[in-house]
């Protein structure tokens, strides 16, 4: 069995001490992490916030499950669109159904549009940015090109939810996600920020 950290334990007797009952924890959670409570049924949420709706790029590169829900919720995400072709990942829970089961438990919807991918033989051997330039020049005279109505239905559901568009890479200007939300932009004039 894996022990808890010794400067976490301190921290959470210090926190414990500090409040009296199960009520003022919530209370306290409440107050200094309101992103935590957004769709808590415990208290009656704290602040009535409302986002806008928009669009969002996201890679999952060097996060681990937990860090990638949690700039989800705390940027009121509550639909994730993966644009990857095949839907597999060395970090098991960003596999297609691990990933839909966590952001379905974290009250996020899950789609899938492997059309927008990129096959995998073209993505190998990508050492230079002008080998990156390259492919996305390919992707957008192909896949961009070829699927006006799927960039369509993305620009629709931005305008009334929080949508992040998903894939792989950290940086969106090495990865196709990146184009396809510059693509969207271009035609719809909506802002796009990565998280």
């Amino acid at each position: 069995m894996k022990r808890i950290d010794q400067k976490a334990t301190l921290k959470i007797n210090r926190v414990i001490r500090k409040l009296n009952s199960e009520e003022e924890i919530k209370e306290y959670v409440y107050q200094k992490f309101p992103e935590y409570t957004i769709r808590s049924k415990l208290l009656p949420s704290q602040k009535n916030v409302k986002y806008d709706p928009g669009l969002f790029t996201i890679g999952y590169e060097g996060r681990d499950i937990d860090l990638f829900l949690n700039i989800l919720i705390q940027n009121a995400i509550d639909v994730l669109v993966d644009v990857r072709k095949n839907p597999f990942s060395m970090k098991f829970d960003f596999t297609k159904n691990s990933l839909k089961n966590y952001l379905e438990n974290s009250e996020i919807r899950y789609l899938h549009i492997p059309e927008l991918g990129i096959e995998g033989e073209k993505r190998k051997d990508l050492l230079t940015l002008k080998d990156y330039e390259k492919l996305f020049e390919y992707y957008e005279k192909t896949t961009i090109k070829d699927n006006p109505e799927l960039l369509d239905n993305i620009a629709e559901l931005s305008r009334s939810h929080r949508v992040a568009l998903m894939c792989f890479e950290a940086d969106v200007n090495m990865c196709h996600r990146g184009v396809i939300a510059r693509n969207i932009v271009q035609k719809e004039n909506v802002e796009v920020l990565n998280i």
